[in-house]
């Protein structure tokens, strides 16, 4: 009979949240090599969810500059039990949302187009970018937060200051008016040849 070897099983959540409380622990000693650790984790996500709630690459870059700033300034006050990622999603959430208040206000913004990869061609890509970035502020961020960075509805909940229904129905509703956008889209028309 021959023996079996145990498998050593896949990181598991528990070790990733130790190293983000060692990451989160070297910042708060003024190591710079958390930050640089926290960003590597999570620089891409946050740049991919400001992109889809702000559709603009320059203040999505900026968004994410400023919840990494902020983080700093605020480092030490992080509690222990919290989630480290709802933590920084919610500074991101905010920053966005004064984004857009300034640019509701009349203040100067760019419109350069963010390379962000995304697994279907340009022309879906462009079609779904512009379908999100219409989604009210709410909708958008539950959206983005759920459907896209795969939150789930309570962590997003716990970022935005809403009960976990509240995200539900948001979410629905996002899907519900994309599923309407893109059907009435010039990209998913036509070519019924």
């Amino acid at each position: 009979m021959k023996a079996i070897k145990a498998v050593e099983p896949p990181a598991t959540a528990r070790s990733r949240e130790a190293e983000e409380a060692e990451a989160v622990a070297r910042c708060a000693r003024g190591d710079v090599s958390g930050y640089r650790w926290l960003y590597d984790r999570y620089g891409q996500p946050l740049l991919r969810s400001a992109f889809r709630i702000l559709g603009r690459r320059e203040e999505a870059e900026d968004a994410v500059q400023d919840t990494f700033l902020k983080l700093h300034r605020h480092i030490g006050q992080i509690k222990i039990g919290s989630t480290f990622s709802t933590y920084l999603f919610r500074i991101l959430i905010n920053t966005c949302t004064d984004i857009l208040r300034k640019r509701e206000a009349g203040y100067p913004v760019s419109t350069t187009d963010m390379d962000i990869p995304v697994h279907s061609s340009h022309e879906i890509r462009h079609a779904l970018d512009e379908a999100v970035t219409a989604l009210p502020e709410r909708m958008k961020a539950c959206f983005v937060l759920c459907e896209v960075e795969e939150f789930s509805y309570a962590e997003v909940a716990g970022m935005l200051g809403l009960h976990i229904g509240s995200v539900k129905v948001s979410v629905h509703r996002a899907r519900k008016k994309l599923r309407k956008w893109l059907a009435a889209s010039p990209t998913f028309q036509g070519d019924e040849s």
